[in-house]
């Protein structure tokens, strides 16, 4: 056997140091344009956000300068009573839809930001979904949306954030809202119900008769930023961010967010928090991944009587 010469070894020795050393630079070079890419990606995202957001901000402003105007040069226009309680009820409308829309903003803002902060009280999901119901009243009187309280009202104690889970089931409302307006039925309707689930667990339910969506549509419209795509006329008339930050307030309670749907029958979303005897209890399935907490769209089950039983 042929021994290596100290020169050679030395050869070998540096060769695999400097190996070592550009499979390092490879690494660190893939990681660095790993991370620029994501970074271009957040900030396109957001940007995209922001513009549509422009739109949405800018629509409701209008209204209010404009119907403002012509009340205050009402002469000149020669209003009547009728139209002077119409444009106010335009003016309430607009401003409603204008404060649903900064909220959200906030909301966003404080969760990429990581500074939201959750409260762990005892609350009543009855009182949370009497205050989103009055919250949501103008803006369903508006889109000729009826409401429908399926419970009679009783105290259903969970422990969570009431404000928060009280911003949650607004997104809820919203988005049913916005279903409904963009189905072709005429009206619409929205069932929601405070209660106990099939585990024994508090929970709100509520369900529109939207056009329902497809399972690739709950998909992106659970994630934040996303909205079910129509081309380049994407807004916020759909699901928009409000389902994402509904999900994301919930879990970070330890709660469990279920999104159940079918095209030409509506959506039902279901939000679960914790019992009050236990604050580290959580519904079961909780810790699961986000995919799993998405039921599968096309589900035979999800028919108006048999879902009404299970919520």
């Amino acid at each position: 056997m042929k021994l290596k010469s100290h020169s050679e070894g030395s050869l070998i020795a540096d060769y695999a140091s400097h190996m070592g050393e550009a499979l390092w630079r490879r690494r660190a070079e893939l990681e660095v344009r790993t991370a620029r890419a994501e970074a271009e990606v957040a900030i396109k995202t957001r940007s995209e956000f922001l513009a549509n957001m422009n739109h949405e901000l800018r629509t409701p402003l209008n209204a209010i300068i404009g119907f403002a105007t012509m009340l205050r040069d009402r002469e000149t226009y020669s209003l009547d009573q009728d139209q002077e309680d119409t444009y106010y009820d335009y003016i309430l409308q607009s401003a409603d839809l204008l404060l649903g829309h900064i909220n959200t903003i906030l909301e966003v803002s404080a969760l990429e930001s990581g500074a939201v902060e959750m409260r762990d009280d005892l609350l009543n999901f009855s009182e949370v979904l009497d205050g989103a119901i009055e919250r949501i009243q103008v803006r369903a009187k508006a889109a000729g949306v009826v409401i429908e309280r399926r419970d009679a009202g009783e105290e259903v104690p969970a422990w969570g954030d009431f404000e928060r889970t009280g911003q949650a089931v607004d997104h809820l409302l919203q988005a049913a809202i916005n279903a409904c307006s963009a189905s072709a039925k005429e009206g619409g309707r929205i069932i929601m119900r405070a209660c106990l689930d099939e585990h024994g667990l508090p929970e709100i339910a509520v369900r529109d008769d939207g056009e329902g969506l497809t399972q690739e549509e709950i998909e992106e419209a659970v994630e934040a930023f996303q909205d079910t795509h129509r081309g380049l006329d994407r807004s916020f008339s759909g699901p928009g961010v409000g389902y994402a930050v509904a999900k994301t307030f919930i879990e970070m309670q330890g709660g469990q967010f279920r999104i159940k749907s079918r095209k030409g029958q509506g959506t039902l979303v279901r939000i679960a928090l914790p019992l009050p005897e236990g604050k580290s209890q959580t519904a079961p399935g909780a810790q699961q991944s986000a995919a799993a907490d998405v039921a599968v769209s096309g589900d035979d089950d999800f028919t108006m009587e048999r879902d009404d039983d299970a919520a």
